[in-house]
């Protein structure tokens, strides 16, 4: 089963298809913001915390770069 949510991976691809680099959350959650999915970058920050999680972030990458192959 997922540890991502469908709707994440759903945005990490379109951010894929979109051309931008996977590697870099930063333009991953600046694609994000341009579409309006303040929510969906959320799911990126540890809970309760200001902090990026980026194990978190990379985990999703990989799992949707998994699904799509």
């Amino acid at each position: 089963m997922s540890k991502t949510p469908e709707n994440i991976l759903t945005k990490l691809a379109d951010a894929n298809q979109a051309g931008i680099d996977m590697k870099s959350p930063k333009a991953v959650v600046t694609f994000m913001l341009a579409q309006g999915e303040k929510d969906s970058i959320l799911f990126f920050y540890k809970p309760d915390s200001v902090e990026f999680d980026f194990d978190k972030f990379n985990g999703a990458v990989a799992e949707m770069k998994e699904r799509k192959n």
